[in-house]
């Protein structure tokens, strides 16, 4: 396989977009932190675009559907026209990466060969279905909007973070074809899926603040709530079923992950390391956020917790120690939910 790089400047804009992942990303061999990384710089960039409330709902509908023309002469072209007013909605290194964003892609495309190029479409074109539903639930400008039901959040999930999951699969299996024992791509999908949904609980405060609610209208119905009343923290009682049936969802679906880090050849460490700080670190979010109040406070587990997990990450690479460490995890937070 080819030497792939990244140059110093996607490396820094990398760094400063992500927090854990930056991690994750720096252990990673060089063909796979390279897609990834590329991805994920994609990825942020139309997430900055989206979650923005100074860009208009048509531009960023415009935005989605020049995504699904890179690779083509007219991409760059459409973009330069409409950058200013893109670049104009977004602040700090949000604002830097959308303005390297046709750089960005550019040098990914540059380097990559079809079978790169056929999977990075298919990240983008799942994520901007995704990034679709988004804009449409929540382009309600005088009001918080949501999702009308619990299958359209699971639709929006699936394509949000099952989808970047799959793209993240399939760009292992170029990587080494013998990498996986068995075949766990549904197992990558639910993980991915679950991990977009712990993100969707521990952000509810802040997604809120925004005027975006991820509570379903169906649930906020029969909890006899509007949208702006889970502005008020004191509710949070009233959605404790929707956050419990989401916790129990994530740890159904990470429950996949046993299969999944047994399926991984022994001998590559960065790949486990890679799956498993994520999972441990999601796992003490869904805690925290069964723990405490998200409608109050932003969920979000200490550097010190983060710092901890990397420290014991030798010891993690068994697979005994690693399930001890999920189960651990597990039960604290069933038994989370069966006190309350």
């Amino acid at each position: 396989m080819k030497k792939y790089g990244i140059s110093k400047e996607s490396k820094r804009l990398l760094k400063h977009t992500s927090r854990t992942l930056y991690l994750s990303f720096s252990i990673l061999p060089g063909y796979v932190k390279y897609m990834l990384a590329f991805g994920y710089l994609a990825a942020r960039a139309m997430d900055s675009v989206i979650d923005s409330k100074d860009i208009k709902t048509d531009l960023k509908l415009k935005f989605l559907d020049l995504v699904n023309l890179i690779g083509k002469e007219e991409f760059e072209r459409e973009f330069l026209k409409i950058k200013p007013a893109l670049t104009g909605g977004v602040f700090g290194w949000e604002k830097e990466l959308l303005e390297k964003f046709s750089d960005i892609v550019l040098e990914f495309w540059k380097n990559a060969d079809d079978c790169d190029k056929r999977n990075f479409k298919f990240l983008l074109k799942g994520l901007s279905k995704g990034m679709r539903m988004d804009v449409n639930a929540f382009s309600n400008e005088n009001g918080i909007g949501s999702f009308s039901s619990f299958k359209e959040l699971m639709r929006y999930s699936n394509l949000i973070g099952g989808v970047p999951a799959i793209f993240w699969y399939r760009v292992y299996l170029k990587y080494d074809p013998e990498i996986f024992k068995n075949n766990v791509v549904k197992s990558a999908y639910r993980i991915g899926t679950a991990l977009q949904l712990t993100n969707i609980l521990k952000d509810m405060y802040c997604d809120l603040k925004n005027n975006r609610s991820y509570v379903p209208k169906e649930f906020l119905v029969k909890a006899g709530l509007d949208e702006k009343d889970l502005k008020d923290p004191k509710n949070i009682e009233k959605i404790k079923p929707f956050i419990n049936s989401i916790i129990l969802t994530c740890v159904d679906y990470f429950d996949e992950s046993e299969l999944f880090i047994d399926s991984i050849k022994s001998s590559e460490f960065s790949l486990k390391l890679a799956l498993i700080w994520p999972i441990y670190w999601a796992m003490d979010s869904l805690y925290l956020v069964s723990v405490k109040n998200p409608l109050k406070n932003r969920i979000k587990i200490s550097r010190v917790k983060i710092y901890k997990t990397l420290i014991k990450s030798p010891l993690l690479l068994s697979s005994i120690a690693f399930h001890q460490g999920y189960r651990f995890r597990r039960e604290t937070l069933i038994l989370s939910l069966n006190n309350k």
